[in-house]
């Protein structure tokens, strides 16, 4: 109930048209927190198709293939003018906490030969 002819009414008044309009707010902004847009979501899933479809082959074809394509993109890149060493050290950065310590000193090794291509 609203009174705003009183001037000490006056914060309530605010807290209370606040407060009515707050639950509505906050439906709709969990419902699309819930549901992704169906474009980014076809996004993410093929994303998703491509990761796992990448890791079967290094799966089958091994270490030493993954190393000599990761190599090659660099070089094609970094000929474009699409990759910097920043980049790399940046990705390198990122991916480093998922792996142990055994790949950690081959990433760095790679890294290091890729600085200086």
């Amino acid at each position: 109930m609203l009174n705003d002819n009183d001037p000490r009414n006056i914060f309530v008044n605010r807290r209370n048209e606040y407060s009515e309009k707050q639950p509505q707010q906050e439906t709709t902004r969990q419902n699309s927190r819930q549901t992704p847009p169906q474009d980014a979501q076809n996004d993410y899933q093929s994303k998703v198709e491509e990761m796992k479809r990448l890791a079967a082959k290094y799966e089958r074809e091994g270490e030493g293939q993954l190393v000599r394509d990761i190599v090659n993109n660099v070089i094609e890149q970094k000929a474009r003018g699409q990759l910097s060493n920043e980049q790399l050290i940046a990705f390198a950065n990122r991916v480093r906490p998922l792996l142990n310590g055994d790949q950690r000193q081959r990433l760095d090794g790679l890294l290091e030969q890729l600085l200086k291509i």
